[in-house]
């Protein structure tokens, strides 16, 4: 007898149709994914039409794993890794007869091959996904101590999660990982992203040491040591992410990236999950995302008067290149998105290439990178210009096609807005020349440079007055009549910083210094240019903010080099 398949059982019951069933096992086939997650995935069913419809098919009986305790003997039956990679679970023992909770009944290539190795015969009963790997978390690895202290743990019934694999699936699917009655380690993560957001931290930061595993948050730029947990359960707590996020659980030994999205009471924050091997086991990071927080007016970024004037002069050009530059972090993308902000009318056809994209904004196309099916920032450029954009944002500058096609498209009547991760303005014009890109076309399409950083600002309300650092006198600074720090309180975790503010840097590329980029220039020319022409260093925007009282001598000196100019000028100080 002919055994049948899970989607022909699902089209005789009428719960998905023929052509239905071809769209699933294309992307099956494209995907490498079990067919009912991806019946379930695309919405034509969920997980308990399924396990009805099997357990009506077949009549087996549906089980709620979380209803067994079993033994390490019987969990030894079967390895935890087998149990994930097949979805499976063994649950009770006999004599020679093993109770088995699949989510797929009919893989009865799995069923024969546990029942080779193990010598036993089958029960098999129908369980959902989730509650088999959810169970799988539970019953591998964690010891009975480790148990209680998770048992402890508050339900987080405010927290919910939306698994997603792609952009489009957010608003497709919306599939709910809500549970009030959350098994231990979904009650963990749940906590732990849930302090992080609460706290206002930007990542998370899951690392395996060699007895436990330190979880860490950063806040205002800094990392923070926030929690520790037993060395036992982090595999299952970096399973639980991977469910949330769409990875594959079962490969732990390459790195891999996923997103998630989550809301907490009424607040949606999106999730940017990355994995990474490490000899202890498997470091997570979660970049936390907030769309709220995202799109700041660029009146309120913080911008000194004498460079937000030429920025907004630039983009309200017709044409023309706009770079924003700084290492990862330094809020480049906030800084392009509150440009875009300003920009946005029905007049503009504006277009974004991101990877990914970071913030939802209304009225302009979105455009999100994926280098895994060779759709990469200069091949999607070049289909955007056919799109009749006025204005183009490029995430990132990475390469010489990239820079050509951008730098061109500023030529022909676009406005071009990207980023490149350089040390500040001048190094900018450096490294575009060091890719490739000719010398006149850097004159000719760049029309301005921002280089950016963060530090962190004075709390408000612990703010008070200190002695001049002793750190000033390796620098040549105008001295000030009064210096403030944060005395530590618990609006800011008694760090005497809370949020942070930017530290700019303004390029204009004018005549002169488009002569000097023809020319075999050298990088103390180009910046004697810039300087004559009324651009601000870094430092001395930071020591303003000092002044200011925003921020402290030590955080500047941490975060911002004091450039050699200043160092060998004989100027008067900064300041």
């Amino acid at each position: 007898m002919k055994r049948k398949k899970l989607g022909e059982i699902l089209v005789e019951e009428g719960l998905i149709s023929d052509e239905q069933l071809d769209t699933a096992l294309i992307i099956q086939k494209g995907k490498n994914k079990k067919l009912g997650k991806v019946l379930i995935e695309l919405g034509y069913i969920n997980e308990l039409q399924v396990a009805e419809t099997l357990t009506k098919q077949l009549s087996l009986q549906m089980v709620d794993c979380n209803d067994y305790t079993p033994t390490q003997e019987i969990l030894s039956l079967v390895p935890k890794e087998i149990a994930e990679a097949k979805i499976v679970l063994p649950l009770e023992l006999r004599g020679k007869n093993l109770l088995l909770a699949m989510a797929n009944p009919l893989d009865w290539e799995t069923i024969e091959d546990i029942s080779f190795e193990t010598g036993l015969k089958l029960s098999v009963a129908i369980s959902s996904e989730n509650n088999i790997l959810t169970a799988i978390e539970r019953f591998y690895g964690a010891s009975a101590d480790t148990w209680n202290f998770l048992k402890e743990l508050p339900s987080y019934d405010e927290v919910e999660f939306l698994k997603q694999e792609d952009a489009e699936a957010d608003a497709r699917q919306g599939i709910s990982y809500q549970d009030s009655e959350a098994p231990p380690i979904v009650r963990l993560v749940s906590m732990i992203i849930a302090d992080a957001v609460n706290s206002g931290s930007s990542d998370i930061h899951i690392e395996p040491r060699e007895t436990y595993v330190q979880v860490r948050f950063r806040i205002d730029g800094n990392l923070k040591n926030i929690h520790q947990f037993a060395k036992n359960i982090h595999d299952s707590v970096v399973s639980r992410i991977k469910i949330i996020s769409n990875l594959d659980i079962t490969n732990r030994r390459f790195p891999q990236d996923g997103r998630s999205a989550m809301r907490l009471k009424d607040k949606a924050v999106e999730l940017r999950i990355s994995t990474l091997p490490s000899v202890h086991g498997e470091k997570v990071v979660i970049r936390l995302l907030d769309p709220t927080t995202g799109l700041i007016p660029l009146s309120h970024l913080g911008i000194s008067a004498n460079i937000i004037r030429p920025v907004i002069d630039m983009v309200s050009q017709p044409q023309g290149m706009l770079l924003v530059t700084g290492p990862t972090g330094s809020g480049k993308t906030t800084t392009l998105y509150s440009i875009l902000q300003q920009l946005r009318n029905e007049t503009k056809n504006i277009i974004t290439l991101e990877d990914p994209v970071e913030y939802k904004l209304a009225d302009i196309t979105q455009v999100g990178i994926n280098d895994g099916i060779g759709f990469s920032f200069a091949n999607a450029l070049r289909s955007v210009l056919r799109q009749d954009p006025d204005i183009v944002m490029v995430g990132e500058i990475r390469d010489l096609d990239t820079a050509e096609i951008g730098s061109r498209a500023a030529l022909t009547g676009h406005l071009v807005l990207s980023t490149l991760h350089t040390n500040d303005t001048i190094s900018t014009i450096t490294r575009l020349i060091d890719i490739g890109l000719k010398p006149f076309l850097v004159t000719a399409a760049v029309t301005g440079v921002i280089a950016q950083r963060l530090i962190r600002r004075i709390c408000s309300n612990c703010k008070a007055e200190t002695p001049a650092p002793e750190e000033l006198t390796r620098f040549e600074v105008k001295q000030l009549k009064t210096y403030y720090k944060g005395a530590g309180c618990d609006k800011c975790n008694n760090t005497g910083y809370k949020g942070r503010v930017g530290i700019y840097e303004m390029l204009i590329m004018d005549t002169k210094l488009k002569r000097l980029i023809s020319k075999n220039y050298t990088v103390d020319e180009l910046w004697e240019s810039a300087r004559s022409s009324g651009t601000k260093s870094l430092f001395e925007d930071a020591w303003s903010k000092v002044e200011e009282g925003l921020t402290t001598v030590e955080e500047v000196i941490a975060k911002i080099p004091y450039p050699l100019f200043l160092s060998e000028s004989k100027k008067e100080p900064v300041g």
